[in-house]
């Protein structure tokens, strides 16, 4: 980062809140388990998108997708959330026109770039939950850039599930467009025949079949009864058995009132989810859903041995992707017991599996992986929900902590509980530093005394340290690193590449240029803030306070600011085309 000061201020603050955390978290282990694939009993999975592009990707369709348009600050942003980018490689971040508050600009992901793929994999693994529903809407099938683009996250996924021991599972969307029926027993073919993803022990099966899902019917009006008992039958009986799958059906929930017909077909599958995302935004809310919906669908199912698979969401919100029509935090997440009273709910009522909505939602704010923690590390423009909206400063990892413990509820590892307290860490976070290196955090393992890391592909390992230190960190080196970490004596564990662009420097001399060129007095101070720039005297502004929440912002007028209101203690001046500056306020 540019400014020391904020470079100080951050890592104070993200040390302070994982040593927080650390003080509570319950016993780690390194060695997660390779999760066998024969059923979807036993599993938490995500549901993963995998639809963010960028024009600078490689891949079939180079353009803006699903984020909007970034390549300005004025066009459709699409997205609410934004993603948590320190662990990503310099090759996984792509340009777009807006700026974090340190004057640098603010990148995103694509979808298609496999490295990308592979690491929130790896998270999946990190975390210990099981793996992911793989979208893919059928209603895009005549566009082959986009179905193209569809295969090329296919085998990201397929390759990192392979990698780290996770499952992944097909699941359609987009049921009852124009031909879809047709069009979705092709690209079955075409994934099985072409990309072989039946073809090894990553893809899920259940029932003795892989599964594949079909999601919307009795949600999308146009999917008729009639389709689905076409699919039911080809999946089921087709002549060529490597096509044959079990069917897990994403329906709405009230599925189970609908008509005989309706409840004939549904009696034929092996797996109904209900979907319930928006159904409910509060625990009175959420309790006459598991009286009215869980309770009588799942008794439905139990008694003609369909396994009945809940969704839970951590919450909901789409004011940028609806034009800011709608309302800003919609369903709010509560620090996490918004999901937890659903997590709670469902496996005290006997769910045997459960599907988290979703991995990578950012467009709904459905997203569990790693998302901006406050405003310091989000965009300055537009509105961002960020993880401390609803008051509570929280890990950027938090919510896959949380889908971590509903992992180890369901397997009986731990008792259930109404309280969400602490959920445990995963097993280690590789952050990019400033000096050319990298820091690993990573939590205090059960019965270890020593963590040995190497940067080799696990040839050597030259780093070692106490395991209980939280974090280590390796700086002076630039390239790419295949990491591995293990305890010795014990089996290595891959944490995947990190890259370092060769011509990595510590900016010192940038760092004494930007601290001279902004000045700000007086310190402590009361009333007003003078501004003495080398830019002009009439700038926009905005003030972050230390926990990186907006507390104000405005026009600079001849070099001054009116502070008038704030309460005493640290804050941040951001000003474009400077990092962020530190002052203190003593009324």
């Amino acid at each position: 980062m540019k400014n020391r000061f904020l470079y100080i201020f951050l890592s104070l603050f993200l040390l302070q809140t994982f040593s927080t955390f650390n003080g509570q978290l319950s016993a780690q282990t390194l060695n997660v388990p390779v999760v066998d694939n024969s059923s979807l009993e036993g599993k938490v999975m995500f549901g993963y998108q995998g639809w963010f592009s960028h024009p600078d990707c490689p891949s079939p369709r180079r353009l803006w997708w699903h984020w909007g348009t970034l390549s300005t600050t004025t066009g459709g942003l699409a997205v609410e959330m934004y993603p948590d980018l320190r662990e990503y490689g310099s090759t996984e971040k792509y340009t777009t026109a807006y700026t974090l508050p340190t004057g640098e600009m603010a990148p995103v992901f694509a979808s298609a770039n496999k490295a990308t793929v592979m690491r929130h994999i790896k998270w999946v693994r990190d975390y210990n939950t099981d793996g992911v529903f793989l979208q893919r809407f059928i209603s895009e099938y005549g566009d082959k850039a986009v179905m193209g683009y569809r295969d090329q996250v296919t085998a990201g996924v397929k390759e990192g599930c392979e990698k780290y021991g996770r499952v992944f599972s097909i699941m359609y969307d987009g049921l009852g467009s124009t031909n879809y029926v047709a069009n979705l027993k092709l690209d079955w073919m075409h994934l099985v025949d072409d990309l072989k993803i039946t073809n090894n022990s990553s893809y899920l099966n259940h029932n003795g079949l892989p599964l594949v899902s079909l999601w919307g019917y009795t949600v999308r009006s146009a999917a008729t009864c009639a389709e689905l008992e076409d699919l039911i039958e080809w999946f089921h009986n087709n002549p060529i058995v490597k096509y044959r799958a079990s069917i897990k059906l994403g329906v709405n929930d009230n599925w189970f009132s609908k008509t005989q017909d309706w409840l004939d077909a549904f009696a034929k599958v092996e797996v109904i989810s209900p979907w319930s995302v928006g159904r409910y935004s509060n625990q009175s809310g959420y309790n006459s859903y598991a009286t009215n919906q869980i309770t009588p669908g799942m008794s439905w199912c139990n008694s003609r041995g369909i396994l009945y698979v809940p969704v839970v969401f951590p919450g909901f919100s789409w004011y940028n992707l609806k034009g800011q029509t709608t309302p800003q935090n919609q369903i709010p997440r509560a620090g996490g017991s918004f999901y937890w009273l659903q997590s709670y709910g469902a496996l005290i009522k006997g769910a045997k599996s459960i599907y988290i909505a979703m991995f990578d939602e950012m467009d709904e704010g459905t997203v569990m992986f790693k998302t901006s923690e406050n405003a310091l590390q989000a965009p300055v423009e537009r509105y961002w929900l960020n993880l401390n909206a609803d008051g509570t400063p929280l890990p950027s990892d938090w919510y896959l902590r949380c889908a971590g413990k509903t992992a180890e509820i369901l397997r009986k590892n731990q008792p259930n509980s109404s309280s969400l307290g602490t959920p445990a860490q995963g097993i280690m976070t590789i952050r990019y530093n400033e000096n050319c290196g990298v820091d690993f955090i990573f939590p205090d393992f059960a019965g270890q005394t020593t963590l040995e890391i190497s940067l080799d592909g696990g040839i050597t390992y030259p780093y070692s340290t106490p395991d209980n230190v939280g974090t280590f960190t390796i700086n002076g080196f630039s390239g790419t690193k295949n990491v591995f970490m293990r305890h010795p004596g014990l089996s290595a564990v891959p944490m995947g590449e990190i890259k370092l662009a060769a011509n990595c420097t510590t900016a010192i001399d940038e760092i004494k240029s930007d601290e001279q060129k902004l000045i700000i007095y007086p310190q402590p101070a009361k009333n007003v803030l003078c501004i003495k720039n080398s830019l002009n005297n009439s700038f926009s502004y905005q003030i972050f306070d230390s926990t990186g929440r907006q507390v104000a912002d405005g026009k600079c007028q001849n070099n001054s600011i009116s502070i008038n209101g704030l309460n005493s203690g640290l804050y941040f001046l951001v000003i474009a085309g400077y990092s962020a500056t530190r002052f203190i306020v003593a009324n």
